[in-house]
């Protein structure tokens, strides 16, 4: 009887496992229940290993931008000294050929 009981609740939804944990518990529903727990837990560790991976491999990829952040600001800057630099010279030329 014992093994048909334990069958039977493996084969029932978790509602109504709790709810009949509730009324009516018994040795072979907190067995199952266990099992489902263990379950859950391991589930919840794998979840929680992907996500550590997925968070690993997200901060690759923001250290990656934030190179790529820092070498444009990098010829941004290069490139305003340069436009300076040309406006001063176009100004340089403009007093000359006013001279």
């Amino acid at each position: 009887m014992e093994l048909l009981d334990r069958s039977y609740y493996r084969t029932e939804e978790d509602r109504i496992l709790i709810e009949e944990a509730k009324y009516h518990p018994n040795a072979e529903l907190a067995f199952v229940l266990g099992e489902r727990l263990d379950d859950v837990l391991l589930e919840a560790e794998t979840d929680k290993e992907e996500a550590k991976e997925r968070e690993a491999d997200l901060q690759i990829d923001l250290n990656q931008l934030d190179d790529k952040v820092y070498v444009l600001q990098q010829e941004i800057a290069t490139l305003e000294l340069m436009i300076a630099t040309r406006d001063d010279i176009i100004a340089e030329l403009k007093e000359q050929k006013n001279d």
